[in-house]
């Protein structure tokens, strides 16, 4: 208190603590004090007695949990408020489309509250405007997201209205041709748009798991969008968004009242297919479990990039480059080992990195960005699975640079073998444990932790939990974990001008030796010489 009264103007501070403290009773008499030379040591005169409001402290992560006989599983958690975000997470998406045209997640995820059996979208509309909602449906590799943040008195209509969109949606041709226009949209938007991340996520799976599963693209390819048809799309979600496959959570509601309405809206005997078996195709496709089969190797896209820009500036002329190998999934005992070395390595765009002070310390910061002004971006992800994952790196700069980048990223993967120093590796997990606290603050993250998380462990792990395991990080395991993707094959992907791009079959051979000279140099490039020294 004594710090917010100093940085106020005498008149704003006496009428702050008059005011607004919930422990006086009275005016404090304050008149002719200047409080700016009062030291902070010392009490306000007038408040030397005042004591703290006591407080009933809520039980944070407070998970409860019913699965109902009809597989569907439903999780509560946190004190009763008067929003809250309640949605439901579906084991479901592109991993899933082996027996279907590629793209059928991409429509679904597009038509999407657009209209239901009860609902078009003009009711749809009243209903969000009514409950001062927000709706949205996301979908990545495993796991279709349907979620609203809305007030807590009408959680029950935004849930009816949910419900209707995952297991009684209407796809007739209108909305089909609907999502076809928005994702041909979408995907024109992303070949224009400079900032190319999404795409270069998505490639690298498709890299790192060739044909199956994680590789299959969460975009719908522009030649398959006029091959799906609505039957399609309800064979899919009849399949994929049965009730044994879903969670319905919620933040800020009565567990109780959440498991009768649940039980209510998502009734398997009330779905669109139940009720007219003839929407879906005539023999149905049989459902995939297969499991992720890590491949490794390449995905290149010769583009030209130097005419990104709209109007007379000009973007710089980027080439792209992804380099990962298989992690874990994570239920591995290696899946925090993994997140912490993505936190230690870390990294971004070169605009967030330059000049001292600004507090980039991860290590493609300060040993890659901060010594290749003509590299824009340095960044590690990475992404796990049920059952696999990809750890990669991501690196963009000149065209004519793009042998020296490949080098630069190899032997950042090769130095992890050797360890990394005490002071790095504590500030990666202290960093990594004040991401997850800071971000489970925002109640959309806990839903989202939440339903991710009884979805794919049949329970919640609370982030003290996950604290510890943080801590018990060793040099040790992340030496081991570096090992561990280096004896698997490289997935590598090039996007933009790709003319100096080694092989992948030099790229290969550079990690199996752990030796970054496999790479072809350059004889018109002093920088090579430089590095190697510098090696």
């Amino acid at each position: 208190m004594y710090r917010k009264v100093f940085n106020l103007s005498n008149r704003h501070a006496i009428r702050q603590i008059s005011t607004t403290s919930s422990t006086l009773r009275q005016s404090v008499p304050l008149a002719g004090v200047d409080l700016t030379k009062i030291p902070l040591t010392e009490p306000i005169p007038g408040l030397e007695s005042v004591a703290p409001v006591a407080r009933k402290k809520a039980k944070k992560f407070d998970t409860k949990l019913t699965v109902l006989p009809t597989g569907l599983t439903i999780a509560s958690e946190g004190a009763l408020a008067r929003q809250c975000t309640i949605g439901v997470a579906i084991n479901s998406g592109p991993r899933y489309e082996a027996n279907y045209p590629l793209g059928v997640s991409h429509f679904i995820e597009k038509s999407a509250f657009s209209h239901t059996r009860n609902f078009d979208a003009a009711r749809i509309q009243q209903v969000t405007e009514e409950q001062n909602a927000l709706l949205d449906c996301q979908s990545t590799k495993d796991t279709f997201l349907y979620a609203s943040s809305c007030s807590s008195d009408g959680f029950d209509e935004i849930l009816n209205v949910i419900g209707e969109a995952v297991l009684k949606p209407v796809f007739d041709q209108e909305s089909v041709n609907l999502a076809a226009d928005i994702i041909q949209f979408e995907n024109q938007n992303l070949a224009r748009n400079p900032e190319c991340e999404p795409l270069l996520i998505d490639w690298i799976h498709t890299a790192a798991f060739q044909g199956n599963t994680l590789g299959f693209s969460r975009y719908c390819n522009p030649a398959n969008i006029p091959k799906i048809t609505a039957q399609h799309l309800y064979s899919f979600v009849s399949q994929y968004h049965d009730p044994s496959r879903i969670v319905v959570a919620a933040v800020g509601i009565d567990h109780d009242a959440l498991v009768a309405t649940a039980q209510r809206c998502f009734d398997p005997a009330q779905t669109s297919w139940a009720l007219d078996p003839s929407l879906c195709l005539p023999k149905m496709p049989e459902l995939d479990n297969s499991v992720a089969q890590y491949t490794g190797g390449e995905h290149r896209v010769v583009r030209d990039l130097s005419k990104m820009a709209l109007g007379p500036r000009e973007f710089p002329n980027l080439a792209h480059f992804v380099l990962g190998f298989e992690s874990v999934g994570i239920q591995h005992p290696d899946f925090v080992p993994f997140c912490v070395l993505n936190t230690l390595m870390g990294g971004g765009g070169s605009f967030s990195a330059g000049g001292p002070g600004k507090g980039m310390f991860t290590r493609l910061y300060v040993d890659v960005l901060h010594h290749y002004h003509w590299m824009y971006n340095a960044t590690a992800y990475n992404h796990s699975y049920t059952d696999s994952g990809v750890f990669s790196i991501r690196a963009s700069g000149t065209p004519g640079q793009f042998n020296f980048m490949v080098k630069i990223v190899l032997n950042e993967f090769f130095r992890l073998v050797k360890g990394v120093r005490p002071d790095e590796l504590a500030r990666a997990k202290i960093q990594l444990k004040s991401q997850i606290l800071m971000n489970l603050e925002m109640r959309p993250v806990q839903f989202e932790d939440l339903a991710r998380q009884v979805l794919s462990n049949g329970s919640r792990i609370k982030p003290e939990e996950y604290a510890e395991k943080i801590d018990a990080v060793t040099d040790a395991d992340i030496r081991r974990i570096a090992e561990r993707m280096l004896s698997t094959k490289p997935a590598v992907v090039g996007y933009g001008d790709l003319k100096e791009m080694p092989s992948y079959e030099k790229i290969d051979a550079a990690v199996a030796k752990r030796d970054i000279n496999e790479i072809n140099q350059v004889a018109s490039s002093g920088l090579f010489s430089a590095f190697n020294k510098k090696l």
